[in-house]
Parts: C-alpha cells; structure tokens; sequence
C-alpha cells in the first residue's frame, strides 16, 4: 500500500524569483535572466530524476519487462521535458546549461525544501513508493480503488510545490509582464532541437493491448511564441500529475508518472471505469506482476572506483557505461548550445548521438549486471559524469 506523500516544496529562492517576476518591477533584461535562472532550475529537477529511474529499470530482468517498460518511459518522458525547458530557454535567449543540470549521487536536491536525497537503487515497492513517487507527487494525490479486472500568483511567503512553481512560470509567461520575451524566438529556432519520437507499443488498457500511445500532435517541441510555451509547460505539469485530481490521465491516455508508479503497487494499470462512482477510475488494467526473483540487488550509489581493484571486470563495464554517460551530457550541452544557424546539423546529430546513448544503455546496464552475477557481488549503475572534456 503506497504512503501518504506530501507534496514536494520549492525552496525560498526559486519562490522569491516567481514573486519577483509576477511583480513586474523588474527591468526587461534582468526580469528575462531571472526566468532564466528559474528554467534552469527546472532543467536540473528533470534531470535529476532520470538515473535514479534508470537504475531501478535496469535492475529488473526480463520477467518483469513490464514494469522495467514503465519506468524506461518515464525516464525518456522526463528527457523530453528537460528539452522542451532548454528549447524555452533558448526562446527567451538564455542559454540552457546542460552540465550545469548534471547531479552526483547522492544527490542532495536542494532546490526542494526540505531537500530530497535521491540515491541509485535497484528496484523495489519501497523505492517506487518511498522515492520515484515522492518526485512525481501532485498537489493533491488521489486514492483510486484496486478492482479485480493554477490560479492567480501566491504571495511569497506561500511555499509552492513543483507543480506551482511550473504554474507559476507559465503565469509569468503568459501574462506578458516581461516585454519583448519572444521577439526573437524565431530568428533563433536553430538554437531549438526537434525531436523524432519513437515509443514502444505496451499493454495498458489490458493484456491484449498493443497501442503506442504517442505524444499529441501539438507538441512539436520548437517554441516560437507565448503560446507554443505555455502549452509545453502545461504538457510537463500535466504527465508528472495528470490533468487534475480526479483526471490521472495525461493528453496520450495513460496515467500521469505518480499514477503509472502506484499501477505498480497495485499491480495493475489505472484505467478509466465508469463503474466507480466519482472517481471514475480503478486499477483494473493491464496486468503489472512482480517478480521478486528478477531483480538483481544493486550497491546504493556504487561508485566506479571502489570496484578496481576488488572486481577490476565489473569495473571495466561501470567505466563504460559512465563514458557512455559523460559522452550524452557533453552531446547534449552542444545540441542546445548552438552558436550559428550553419552549426544546427551538427547540433541535432548531437542530440541524435545523446539519445541513442540513452536507448542503448540497456546494453552497458547488462553488461554490468553479468560481470557483477559472475563475480558474486552486487555493484550497480554509478552514473558518473567525467566531465566536459571526458571521454
């Protein structure tokens, strides 16, 4: 049974930024650097949950491909919010820092208050329900029953949780209070990244379902005004926490991440069912069992060089894997960082390369996990960024 999670709280700077900008005294170009400095924020909330997801998925084997399914989702949906915040940044012209995002794990996210410790874990139900439902949760999490088959700006001393603070930024935006925020929008779109979606067909609505459920068509990823912003905005609020309480449902059909998290506690899918008077939704869905034997038990937080000596195999394959790492970040900060129209080739190969990374990863994961199995020890994903310069 899932805890009671209270939503998660922006910390007081990011508050006291929102306020200053909903005030609309600041100058235009402090008042842009400032939303900057927010998105930016932003750009590191999103990333810093990707391998802590990555972690859990990659520890589950092939019997529990479902739920390894999910979370791998999740994990690339979270990628294509932190790139519709760098293309936004790059919009207003305010360079998105991609390395800047970068966590080490643990990772103290202190642009929450309290902070959250978010730790590299293999899977379980405590760290689905104790730690990846602790970052998805709305404002106002709702009980759904198991069956067999934002308004106006809040005074700076209200704190704001995640989804606030998204709100509020999109209140900022759209309440034009900076001038001139998108004048040139589109004489910069090379600085944006398009994005070629692929998603794997999976069974959701039940067994039998094959559908891919893919993003709606107006989510194109290139912002060139106010309203291509807001509604990109409002698409990242809406797949961490659905539409509203009692609408889990993101634009594709499938449960925002909070409630696609509890479908695995409760071992089947939420899916919409008029026979649930109110709520109008159970976990009656495609199946999710869990297969406690297919779990390989990860090091918390491993760390490439504790295994050199000890298990200099299994080290060689984290040494990999974190190349693989540090080579996606540092294609990343060139695909958003593009300095001329005649360079935007090279940036969206970049991103190209960064993201066939992360689709690929599921190799340099198992290849860890083998090493680890032969040498009888547990080891796990370190995650560890070389550097700009590295590899």
């Amino acid at each position: 049974m899932a805890k009671e999670h209270a939503p998660l709280i922006v910390n007081k700077a990011l508050s006291k930024g929102l306020a200053e900008l909903a005030g609309g005294t600041l100058p235009p170009d402090e008042a842009r650097g400032t939303l900057g400095k927010l998105l930016q924020s932003a750009l590191r909330l999103e990333f810093a949950t990707v391998p802590p997801y990555l972690a859990a998925a990659y520890s589950l084997g092939n019997s529990n491909e479902r739920i390894r399914h999910l979370i791998l989702r999740i994990a690339r949906e979270e990628m294509l919010h932190m790139t519709a915040v760098a293309n936004i940044m790059n919009a207003i012209g305010v360079a998105p820092d991609i390395v800047g995002a970068v966590s080490a794990y643990p990772c103290d996210l202190d642009l929450l208050e309290p902070s959250l410790l978010l730790d590299l874990k293999s899977f379980s139900f405590s760290v689905v329900d104790e730690l990846l439902m602790r970052i998805e949760v709305p404002e106002d999490p709702v009980k759904y029953p198991k069956k067999q088959p934002t308004t106006v700006l809040e005074a700076l001393t209200r704190p704001r949780t995640i989804g606030q603070f998204y709100a509020s930024i999109i209140e900022i935006i759209e309440s034009g209070v900076i001038d001139g925020l998108f004048d040139n929008s589109q004489r910069d779109l090379y600085k944006q990244i398009q994005v070629d979606l692929r998603f794997h067909s999976f069974a959701y609505l039940d067994n039998a379902d094959d559908q891919t459920y893919p993003l709606k068509s107006d989510i194109t990823f290139l912002i060139d005004d106010k309203a291509s912003a807001v509604r990109h905005l409002k698409w990242i609020v809406e797949q961490g926490e659905g539409a509203d309480p009692l609408d889990p449902l993101t634009a594709e059909g499938i449960p925002g991440h909070y409630y696609r998290l509890a479908s695995i506690l409760n071992a089947r899918y939420l899916i919409p069912d008029p026979s649930v008077k109110d709520l109008k939704h159970s976990f009656s869905g495609a199946d999710l069992v869990f297969d406690q034997q297919g779990v390989h038990e990860f090091d918390v937080n491993p760390k490439h060089a504790d295994y050199v000596a000890s298990a200099p195999t299994v080290a060689t394959q984290m040494k990999l894997l974190n190349d693989k790492y540090t080579a996606m970040i540092n294609d990343l900060q060139t695909a958003f960082n593009c300095p001329t129209p005649q360079d935007s080739e090279n940036a969206a190969a970049a991103y190209g390369r960064a993201i066939g990374v992360m689709r690929r990863m599921t190799t340099n994961a198992g290849a860890i996990v083998r090493a680890a199995r032969n040498a009888g020890i547990k080891a796990g994903l370190p995650f560890e960024y070389l550097g700009p310069g590295a590899p």
